[in-house]
């Protein structure tokens, strides 16, 4: 596709060592993801993500059945029942009645076949390659007594192109067993308009596999200070019913999905921890109820498969109808990113993106990083 200019030097990273497993994980009975779209990524630590895949038209790609295991400790948890960029919502700052809901997606306009140069590129059963997978590094992860180790990643990048307009999903994997989920527009130098963008993910976590005993806390923090110190307090309210909630950076609130029986070592319940606090961009229109909040917490049910226009018989039409306070058993996390785009100035079409991005830690699954050197045991003297 020659408008993909933009995708070629994102993608020009490192080459990518994979393995597929020699057994097939086992398949999601709410989604039923195709058994030989398994894939499994193992790091130079031997720390590892398995993780199933499948394209639909509504949304896309979505992966499934995503678990994470470490070396140390010889931990497997699975993760996620789903993990997809749900919804892209894409509306014109200076005409906001002119909106494109990306409802229906065409496989071939998200073909990415020649571009995942260096990488390795997963096609489905028709022989479409849908998937880009990248390597990738990052900060240090952690500094200890001078010694210090670098986190590592591995990307999982697909195209959506609907009208001219392109965006990339990448969804990236850490070797600490957290992810981040994030896109991007793509822009065009030709295109002299300036676009809102809401992304819509939708994350139905099912910590260790069973999914109908999940439960939500919301943390808040409080400052206070005194006249010669400060303190920083972090507050925990279980929300037992479906909810909404706007990003508040002041009490840096952020949300964790832990299960009711898996516990670590110290028997504190296992959860992942969603925090959208390096979000910046914000959409507030009454006409449109759903930029009214940011997060939506609700209840599973098969039909709801779409954050906006969810068009299934006898089923809510959007996460704001979703959320009537229903008791949450099998929690669904939808999580929206505002982007604002405004065109280049520039005539060059090597530009680089602007990631939206949200992080999801593992919280008490583990009692310590799994990158954490290992300690050195003194050799006994003669």
């Amino acid at each position: 596709m020659k408008d993909c200019k933009p995708i070629y030097s994102l993608l020009m990273l490192l080459c990518l060592t994979i393995s597929i497993p020699a057994h097939a994980m086992t398949t999601s009975d709410k989604y039923q993801c195709p058994s030989q779209q398994q894939f499994e990524y193992q790091f130079e630590s031997g720390n590892r993500w398995q993780f199933c895949w499948q394209w639909d038209s509504r949304y896309g790609v979505s992966l499934h059945d995503v678990s994470f295991s470490t070396i140390r400790g010889s931990t497997n948890t699975y993760i996620a029942s789903a993990i997809a960029l749900n919804q892209i919502e894409l509306v014109d700052a200076q005409d906001t009645s002119n909106i494109n809901q990306i409802t229906q997606l065409d496989k071939t306009q998200s073909t990415l076949s020649g571009n995942c140069p260096n990488g390795t590129l997963l096609s489905d059963s028709d022989n479409t390659p849908l998937l880009c997978i990248k390597p990738s590094s990052e900060d240090y992860a952690m500094h200890n007594d001078g010694d210090s180790r670098r986190k590592h990643s591995v990307d999982v990048l697909s195209l959506i192109t609907v009208d001219n307009n392109q965006f990339v999903s990448r969804l990236r994997l850490h070797d600490d067993g957290s992810f981040t989920p994030s896109a991007s527009l793509i822009t065009d130098s030709s295109n002299n308009t300036h676009y809102i963008v809401n992304y819509f993910w939708r994350l139905d976590l099912d910590i260790g596999a069973t999914a109908t005993n999940d439960h939500v806390e919301e943390f808040r923090t409080h400052i206070r200070k005194g006249r010669n110190k400060r303190e920083i307090r972090t507050n925990t309210v279980l929300q037992p019913a479906e909810f909404k909630k706007q990003y508040d950076r002041k009490k840096m609130k952020s949300w964790r999905i832990y299960d009711g029986q898996i516990t670590n070592e110290y028997d504190m319940p296992s959860s992942y921890h969603i925090f959208p606090l390096g979000h910046a961009a914000i959409e507030r229109d009454v006409q449109r109820p759903w930029t009214e909040s940011d997060v939506y917490f609700t209840n599973y049910h098969p039909c709801e498969h779409k954050a906006l226009n969810n068009n299934e018989a006898d089923c809510a039409e959007n996460v704001v109808q979703m959320v009537d306070q229903e008791t949450m058993t099998d929690v669904v996390a939808w999580v929206k990113l505002t982007a604002h785009h405004t065109p280049p100035y520039t005539s060059s079409n090597d530009l680089a993106l602007v990631w939206q991005e949200f992080t999801v830690y593992p919280r008490d699954v583990y009692s310590r990083n799994p990158n954490y050197p290992e300690p050195e045991i003194p050799v006994p003297l003669d």
